[in-house]
């Protein structure tokens, strides 16, 4: 039967592996990887730690706020498009660092050029993608692909940092390798990557029209959490308290987790830990964001995201408690806080696209993801400096972690609180349509 099930067939399980290349190229390489750089460059180059980090600190700023670019690019040539446009300016921006001799030089393609790229080439393009594949297997799709390309993103930095020792120190090298790799994602992303199902004749989730219909009906291959049953537009959806409560969410809870990872190996070394074990409790947090990553896979398209949210800000908060009181008479807090705060913003990070698709559709998917997306980094990006700045104002975390703790407490509300959006729209779209 032709319009028959498409599962044995379906390319969408082939378009996550595709996807997880595309996704960890930019994110494990060009993003992640430039900080093993960062000390080889300042060795040579003679740049202050500030100068180098005012650079970096910049890339995530334009990778937040060129948000509603990558949207509009979405929306006028495509996701394919868009990933194989920005995996073009990464390549071009790391093979110029490779070449590099000044520090304003350097602040052109490292702040601007690499993170525009890496907008272009990565998280909305990629969450848009998935959002149009799959819909009763949402979760489990977006787990997968996010979760491998966290994986890819704790390994590249690896990869990129033997290959500067074997070189002698020459930081060129990985540049010039980060490079390399981005012109593999463009291939793949050219070559393999469909913005959605009917590009190649089939359905979301690999199932015909008339499952679909069954599944409305209350058949079992239904989805077991809420969809939006109405493919809503982005001014339709910024009328919606949900969206905000959502945003506001993601801001508060992620704001801690930013102080905790920015700020942990200061902390442990401040509390008597010697460096080798502040730097494996650090490494220890965000690899445990995998896992978190990997559980959304598992239950988020049978318990709602929301509450896997809140379960995770819930986390994260007990995390960052622990990670005030952490210290090495009482070494269970060290091995506690990490597990805690990583996991749960593992499953809280997964959670948010999730959402987004689940209460919005796909129509609105990329124009959300552009507005929430540089409201949330801009927060993010906020959190070290301010950590840094009250903490050589009182010589403690203390208030920073109070202020953290706070924030959390309000994204666990406001997370409970974003129920599904029952629109006002759903009649207008009728009356538009009559």
């Amino acid at each position: 039967m032709a319009t028959g099930t498409q599962t044995k067939g379906f390319y969408g399980w082939w378009m996550l592996f595709f996807l997880w290349v595309v996704y960890t190229i930019p994110i494990g390489f060009a993003f992640y990887s430039p900080a093993v750089l960062y000390p080889f460059m300042i060795e040579e180059m003679g740049w202050s730690r500030g100068e180098i980090m005012f650079g970096s600190t910049a890339t995530m700023l334009l990778f937040g706020l060129t948000g509603p670019l990558t949207a509009w690019m979405i929306g006028r040539f495509g996701a394919r498009v868009t990933l194989a446009t920005g995996g073009t300016i990464v390549t071009i921006a790391t093979f110029l660092m490779g070449l590099v001799g000044h520090i304003y030089s350097m602040y052109l393609a490292l702040s601007f050029l690499v993170g525009l790229g890496v907008s272009f080439a990565s998280m909305i393009p990629v969450q848009m993608v998935v959002i149009s594949w799959f819909s009763v297997r949402r979760a489990l799709a977006m787990g997968l692909v996010l979760g491998g390309g966290a994986i890819g993103g704790f390994l590249a930095p690896q990869i990129i940092s033997e290959a500067v020792q074997a070189a002698g120190g020459n930081w060129r090298i990985g540049w010039f390798i980060i490079a390399v790799a981005s012109v593999i994602g463009i291939v793949v992303a050219i070559l393999a990557v469909r913005n959605q199902p009917a590009d190649v004749g089939q359905h979301p989730d690999g199932v015909a029209s008339y499952e679909v219909e069954a599944a409305a009906s209350g058949s079992s291959r239904a989805a077991r959490t809420y969809r939006t049953p109405v493919d809503w537009t982005l001014r339709d959806a910024l009328k919606t308290p949900a969206l905000w409560l959502l945003v506001g969410a993601v801001v508060c809870s992620f704001f801690l987790w930013q102080v905790i990872v920015t700020q942990g190996p200061l902390h442990l070394l401040d509390r008597g830990f010697d460096p080798a074990m502040a730097a494996f409790f650090y490494s220890l947090a965000i690899g445990l964001s995998i896992v978190g990553r990997f559980t959304i896979a598992a239950v988020g398209d049978i318990i709602e995201p929301r509450f896997l949210f809140a379960f995770g800000a819930s986390c994260i908060l007990l995390g960052g408690i622990l990670f005030w009181f952490v210290s090495p008479e009482a070494m269970w807090t060290a091995y506690l806080y990490p597990l805690l705060a990583g996991f749960g913003f593992g499953v809280a990070y997964i959670c948010v696209p999730t959402i987004i698709g689940n209460y919005w559709g796909s129509t609105a998917f990329a124009g959300i993801s552009g507005l929430e997306s540089p409201i949330v980094l801009s927060f993010q990006a906020m959190a070290a400096p301010l950590a840094g700045f009250l903490y050589d104002l009182q010589g403690s975390y203390f208030t920073i972690m109070v202020i953290s703790w706070i924030a959390a407490a309000i994204g666990f509300g406001a997370i409970l609180l974003c129920k599904p959006p029952k629109l006002k729209t759903d009649t207008s779209i009728k009356e538009s349509s009559a």
